[in-house]
Order: C-alpha cells, then sequence, then structure tokens
C-alpha cells in the first residue's frame, strides 16, 4: 500500500511539474509552433500556455509564432473534447480545466468522474472489509464478532449501492 501511494505521488508531481514546465531558450529556437500547439491542445491545457512561451521565448529574443500555434490548438483541442474522450478522461480521475465548449464533452467528463469517485469509494470500503475479516479473525469476544459481522454486510451492501449506477449506465451503452 505504501509503495502505491509513493507511486501515485511521484506521478502527481510529476504530471504537476509538466503542466508547470514551459519551454527552454533551446525549444525555442527549434520550436514547431503548430505542432507544440497541437499538442497543448490534445492535452487539454488552457489557451493562455501560450503566453508562458512567449514570456520564456522573449528572454533569448526569439518571438513566438502565436498565429501559428493557436492553429495548432484550435485542432488538437477538437480531439481533446470529442464527447467520447470527456467519459474516458473522468472515469481515468484526469482534471478539466475548462477548455472545452462542447457540452456534451462536459456531460461525458461528469458522468466519468462520478464513476471514478464511486470505484475510489468502493475500493476504500474493499478495504475497510478486509481490515475488518483481519479483526474478526483475531476477535475472541463473540459480542465484538457478531458487530464485525453486521459492519461487514453493511459495507457489502453500500458496495452494492454504489455499483447500480455502474450497472445501468454499462447497459445503456
Amino acid at each position: 500500500m505504501l509503495n502505491k501511494l509513493k507511486l501515485v505521488l511521484l506521478v502527481s508531481i510529476t504530471l504537476l511539474l509538466q503542466a508547470c514546465a514551459s519551454i527552454s531558450p533551446d525549444e525555442c529556437q527549434t520550436a514547431d509552433w503548430y505542432n507544440l500547439g497541437y499538442g497543448d491542445g490534445q492535452s487539454g491545457y488552457k489557451r493562455d500556455r501560450v503566453n508562458d512561451y512567449a514570456q520564456e521565448c522573449s528572454k533569448v529574443n526569439i518571438q513566438v509564432n502565436i498565429e501559428q500555434w493557436q492553429q495548432g490548438y484550435e485542432q488538437g483541442n477538437q480531439m481533446y473534447c470529442a464527447p467520447e474522450n470527456g467519459y474516458r478522461l473522468g472515469r481515468d480521475g484526469q482534471s478539466y480545466h475548462g477548455v472545452c465548449f462542447n457540452q456534451q464533452f462536459v456531460q461525458n467528463y461528469n458522468a466519468g468522474k462520478r464513476q471514478y469517485e464511486i470505484d475510489r469509494e468502493i475500493q476504500d470500503l474493499k478495504q475497510q472489509i478486509a481490515n475488518l475479516k483481519e479483526k474478526l479473525h483475531h476477535e475472541q469476544n463473540d459480542d465484538i464478532k457478531r458487530e464485525i459481522r453486521h459492519d461487514i454486510r453493511y459495507l457489502k451492501r453500500e458496495i452494492d449501492r454504489l455499483r447500480i449506477p455502474q450497472i445501468i449506465y454499462e447497459i445503456a451503452l
């Protein structure tokens, strides 16, 4: 469990640093602004990201081709904002930064995000059940054992309750 937590933390820090990362002076000189914009749009970055590039590149007297970046960004953003991508992003627990004007994308993202949250809650309940089963295994007092069994049954019903929306959604697809 601790290793999994460390991995999640490491991935989160890496993604955060990438999100904050701008562009190096060498990259300013060789940048393909259209493709850079396309990648930013396809990754769901905000439209003002080009301002970070312009600020960094101005330090080495290089001007960003904002028009090319914007053209690429709009193409990449269309890919990112496809309705079917919304559910996948939400289901994977990825952040959404409000860059899509497509209402179907937003609805799908919210549905996927809710399913992600349900899955996390189910995992948490399963962990609680495993902990209770371990406690039950070592408990000697019959009254406490009965309470633990009751708690386990309750948690299993909660899992079943949480799974119902997922089953309905999968049937609808």
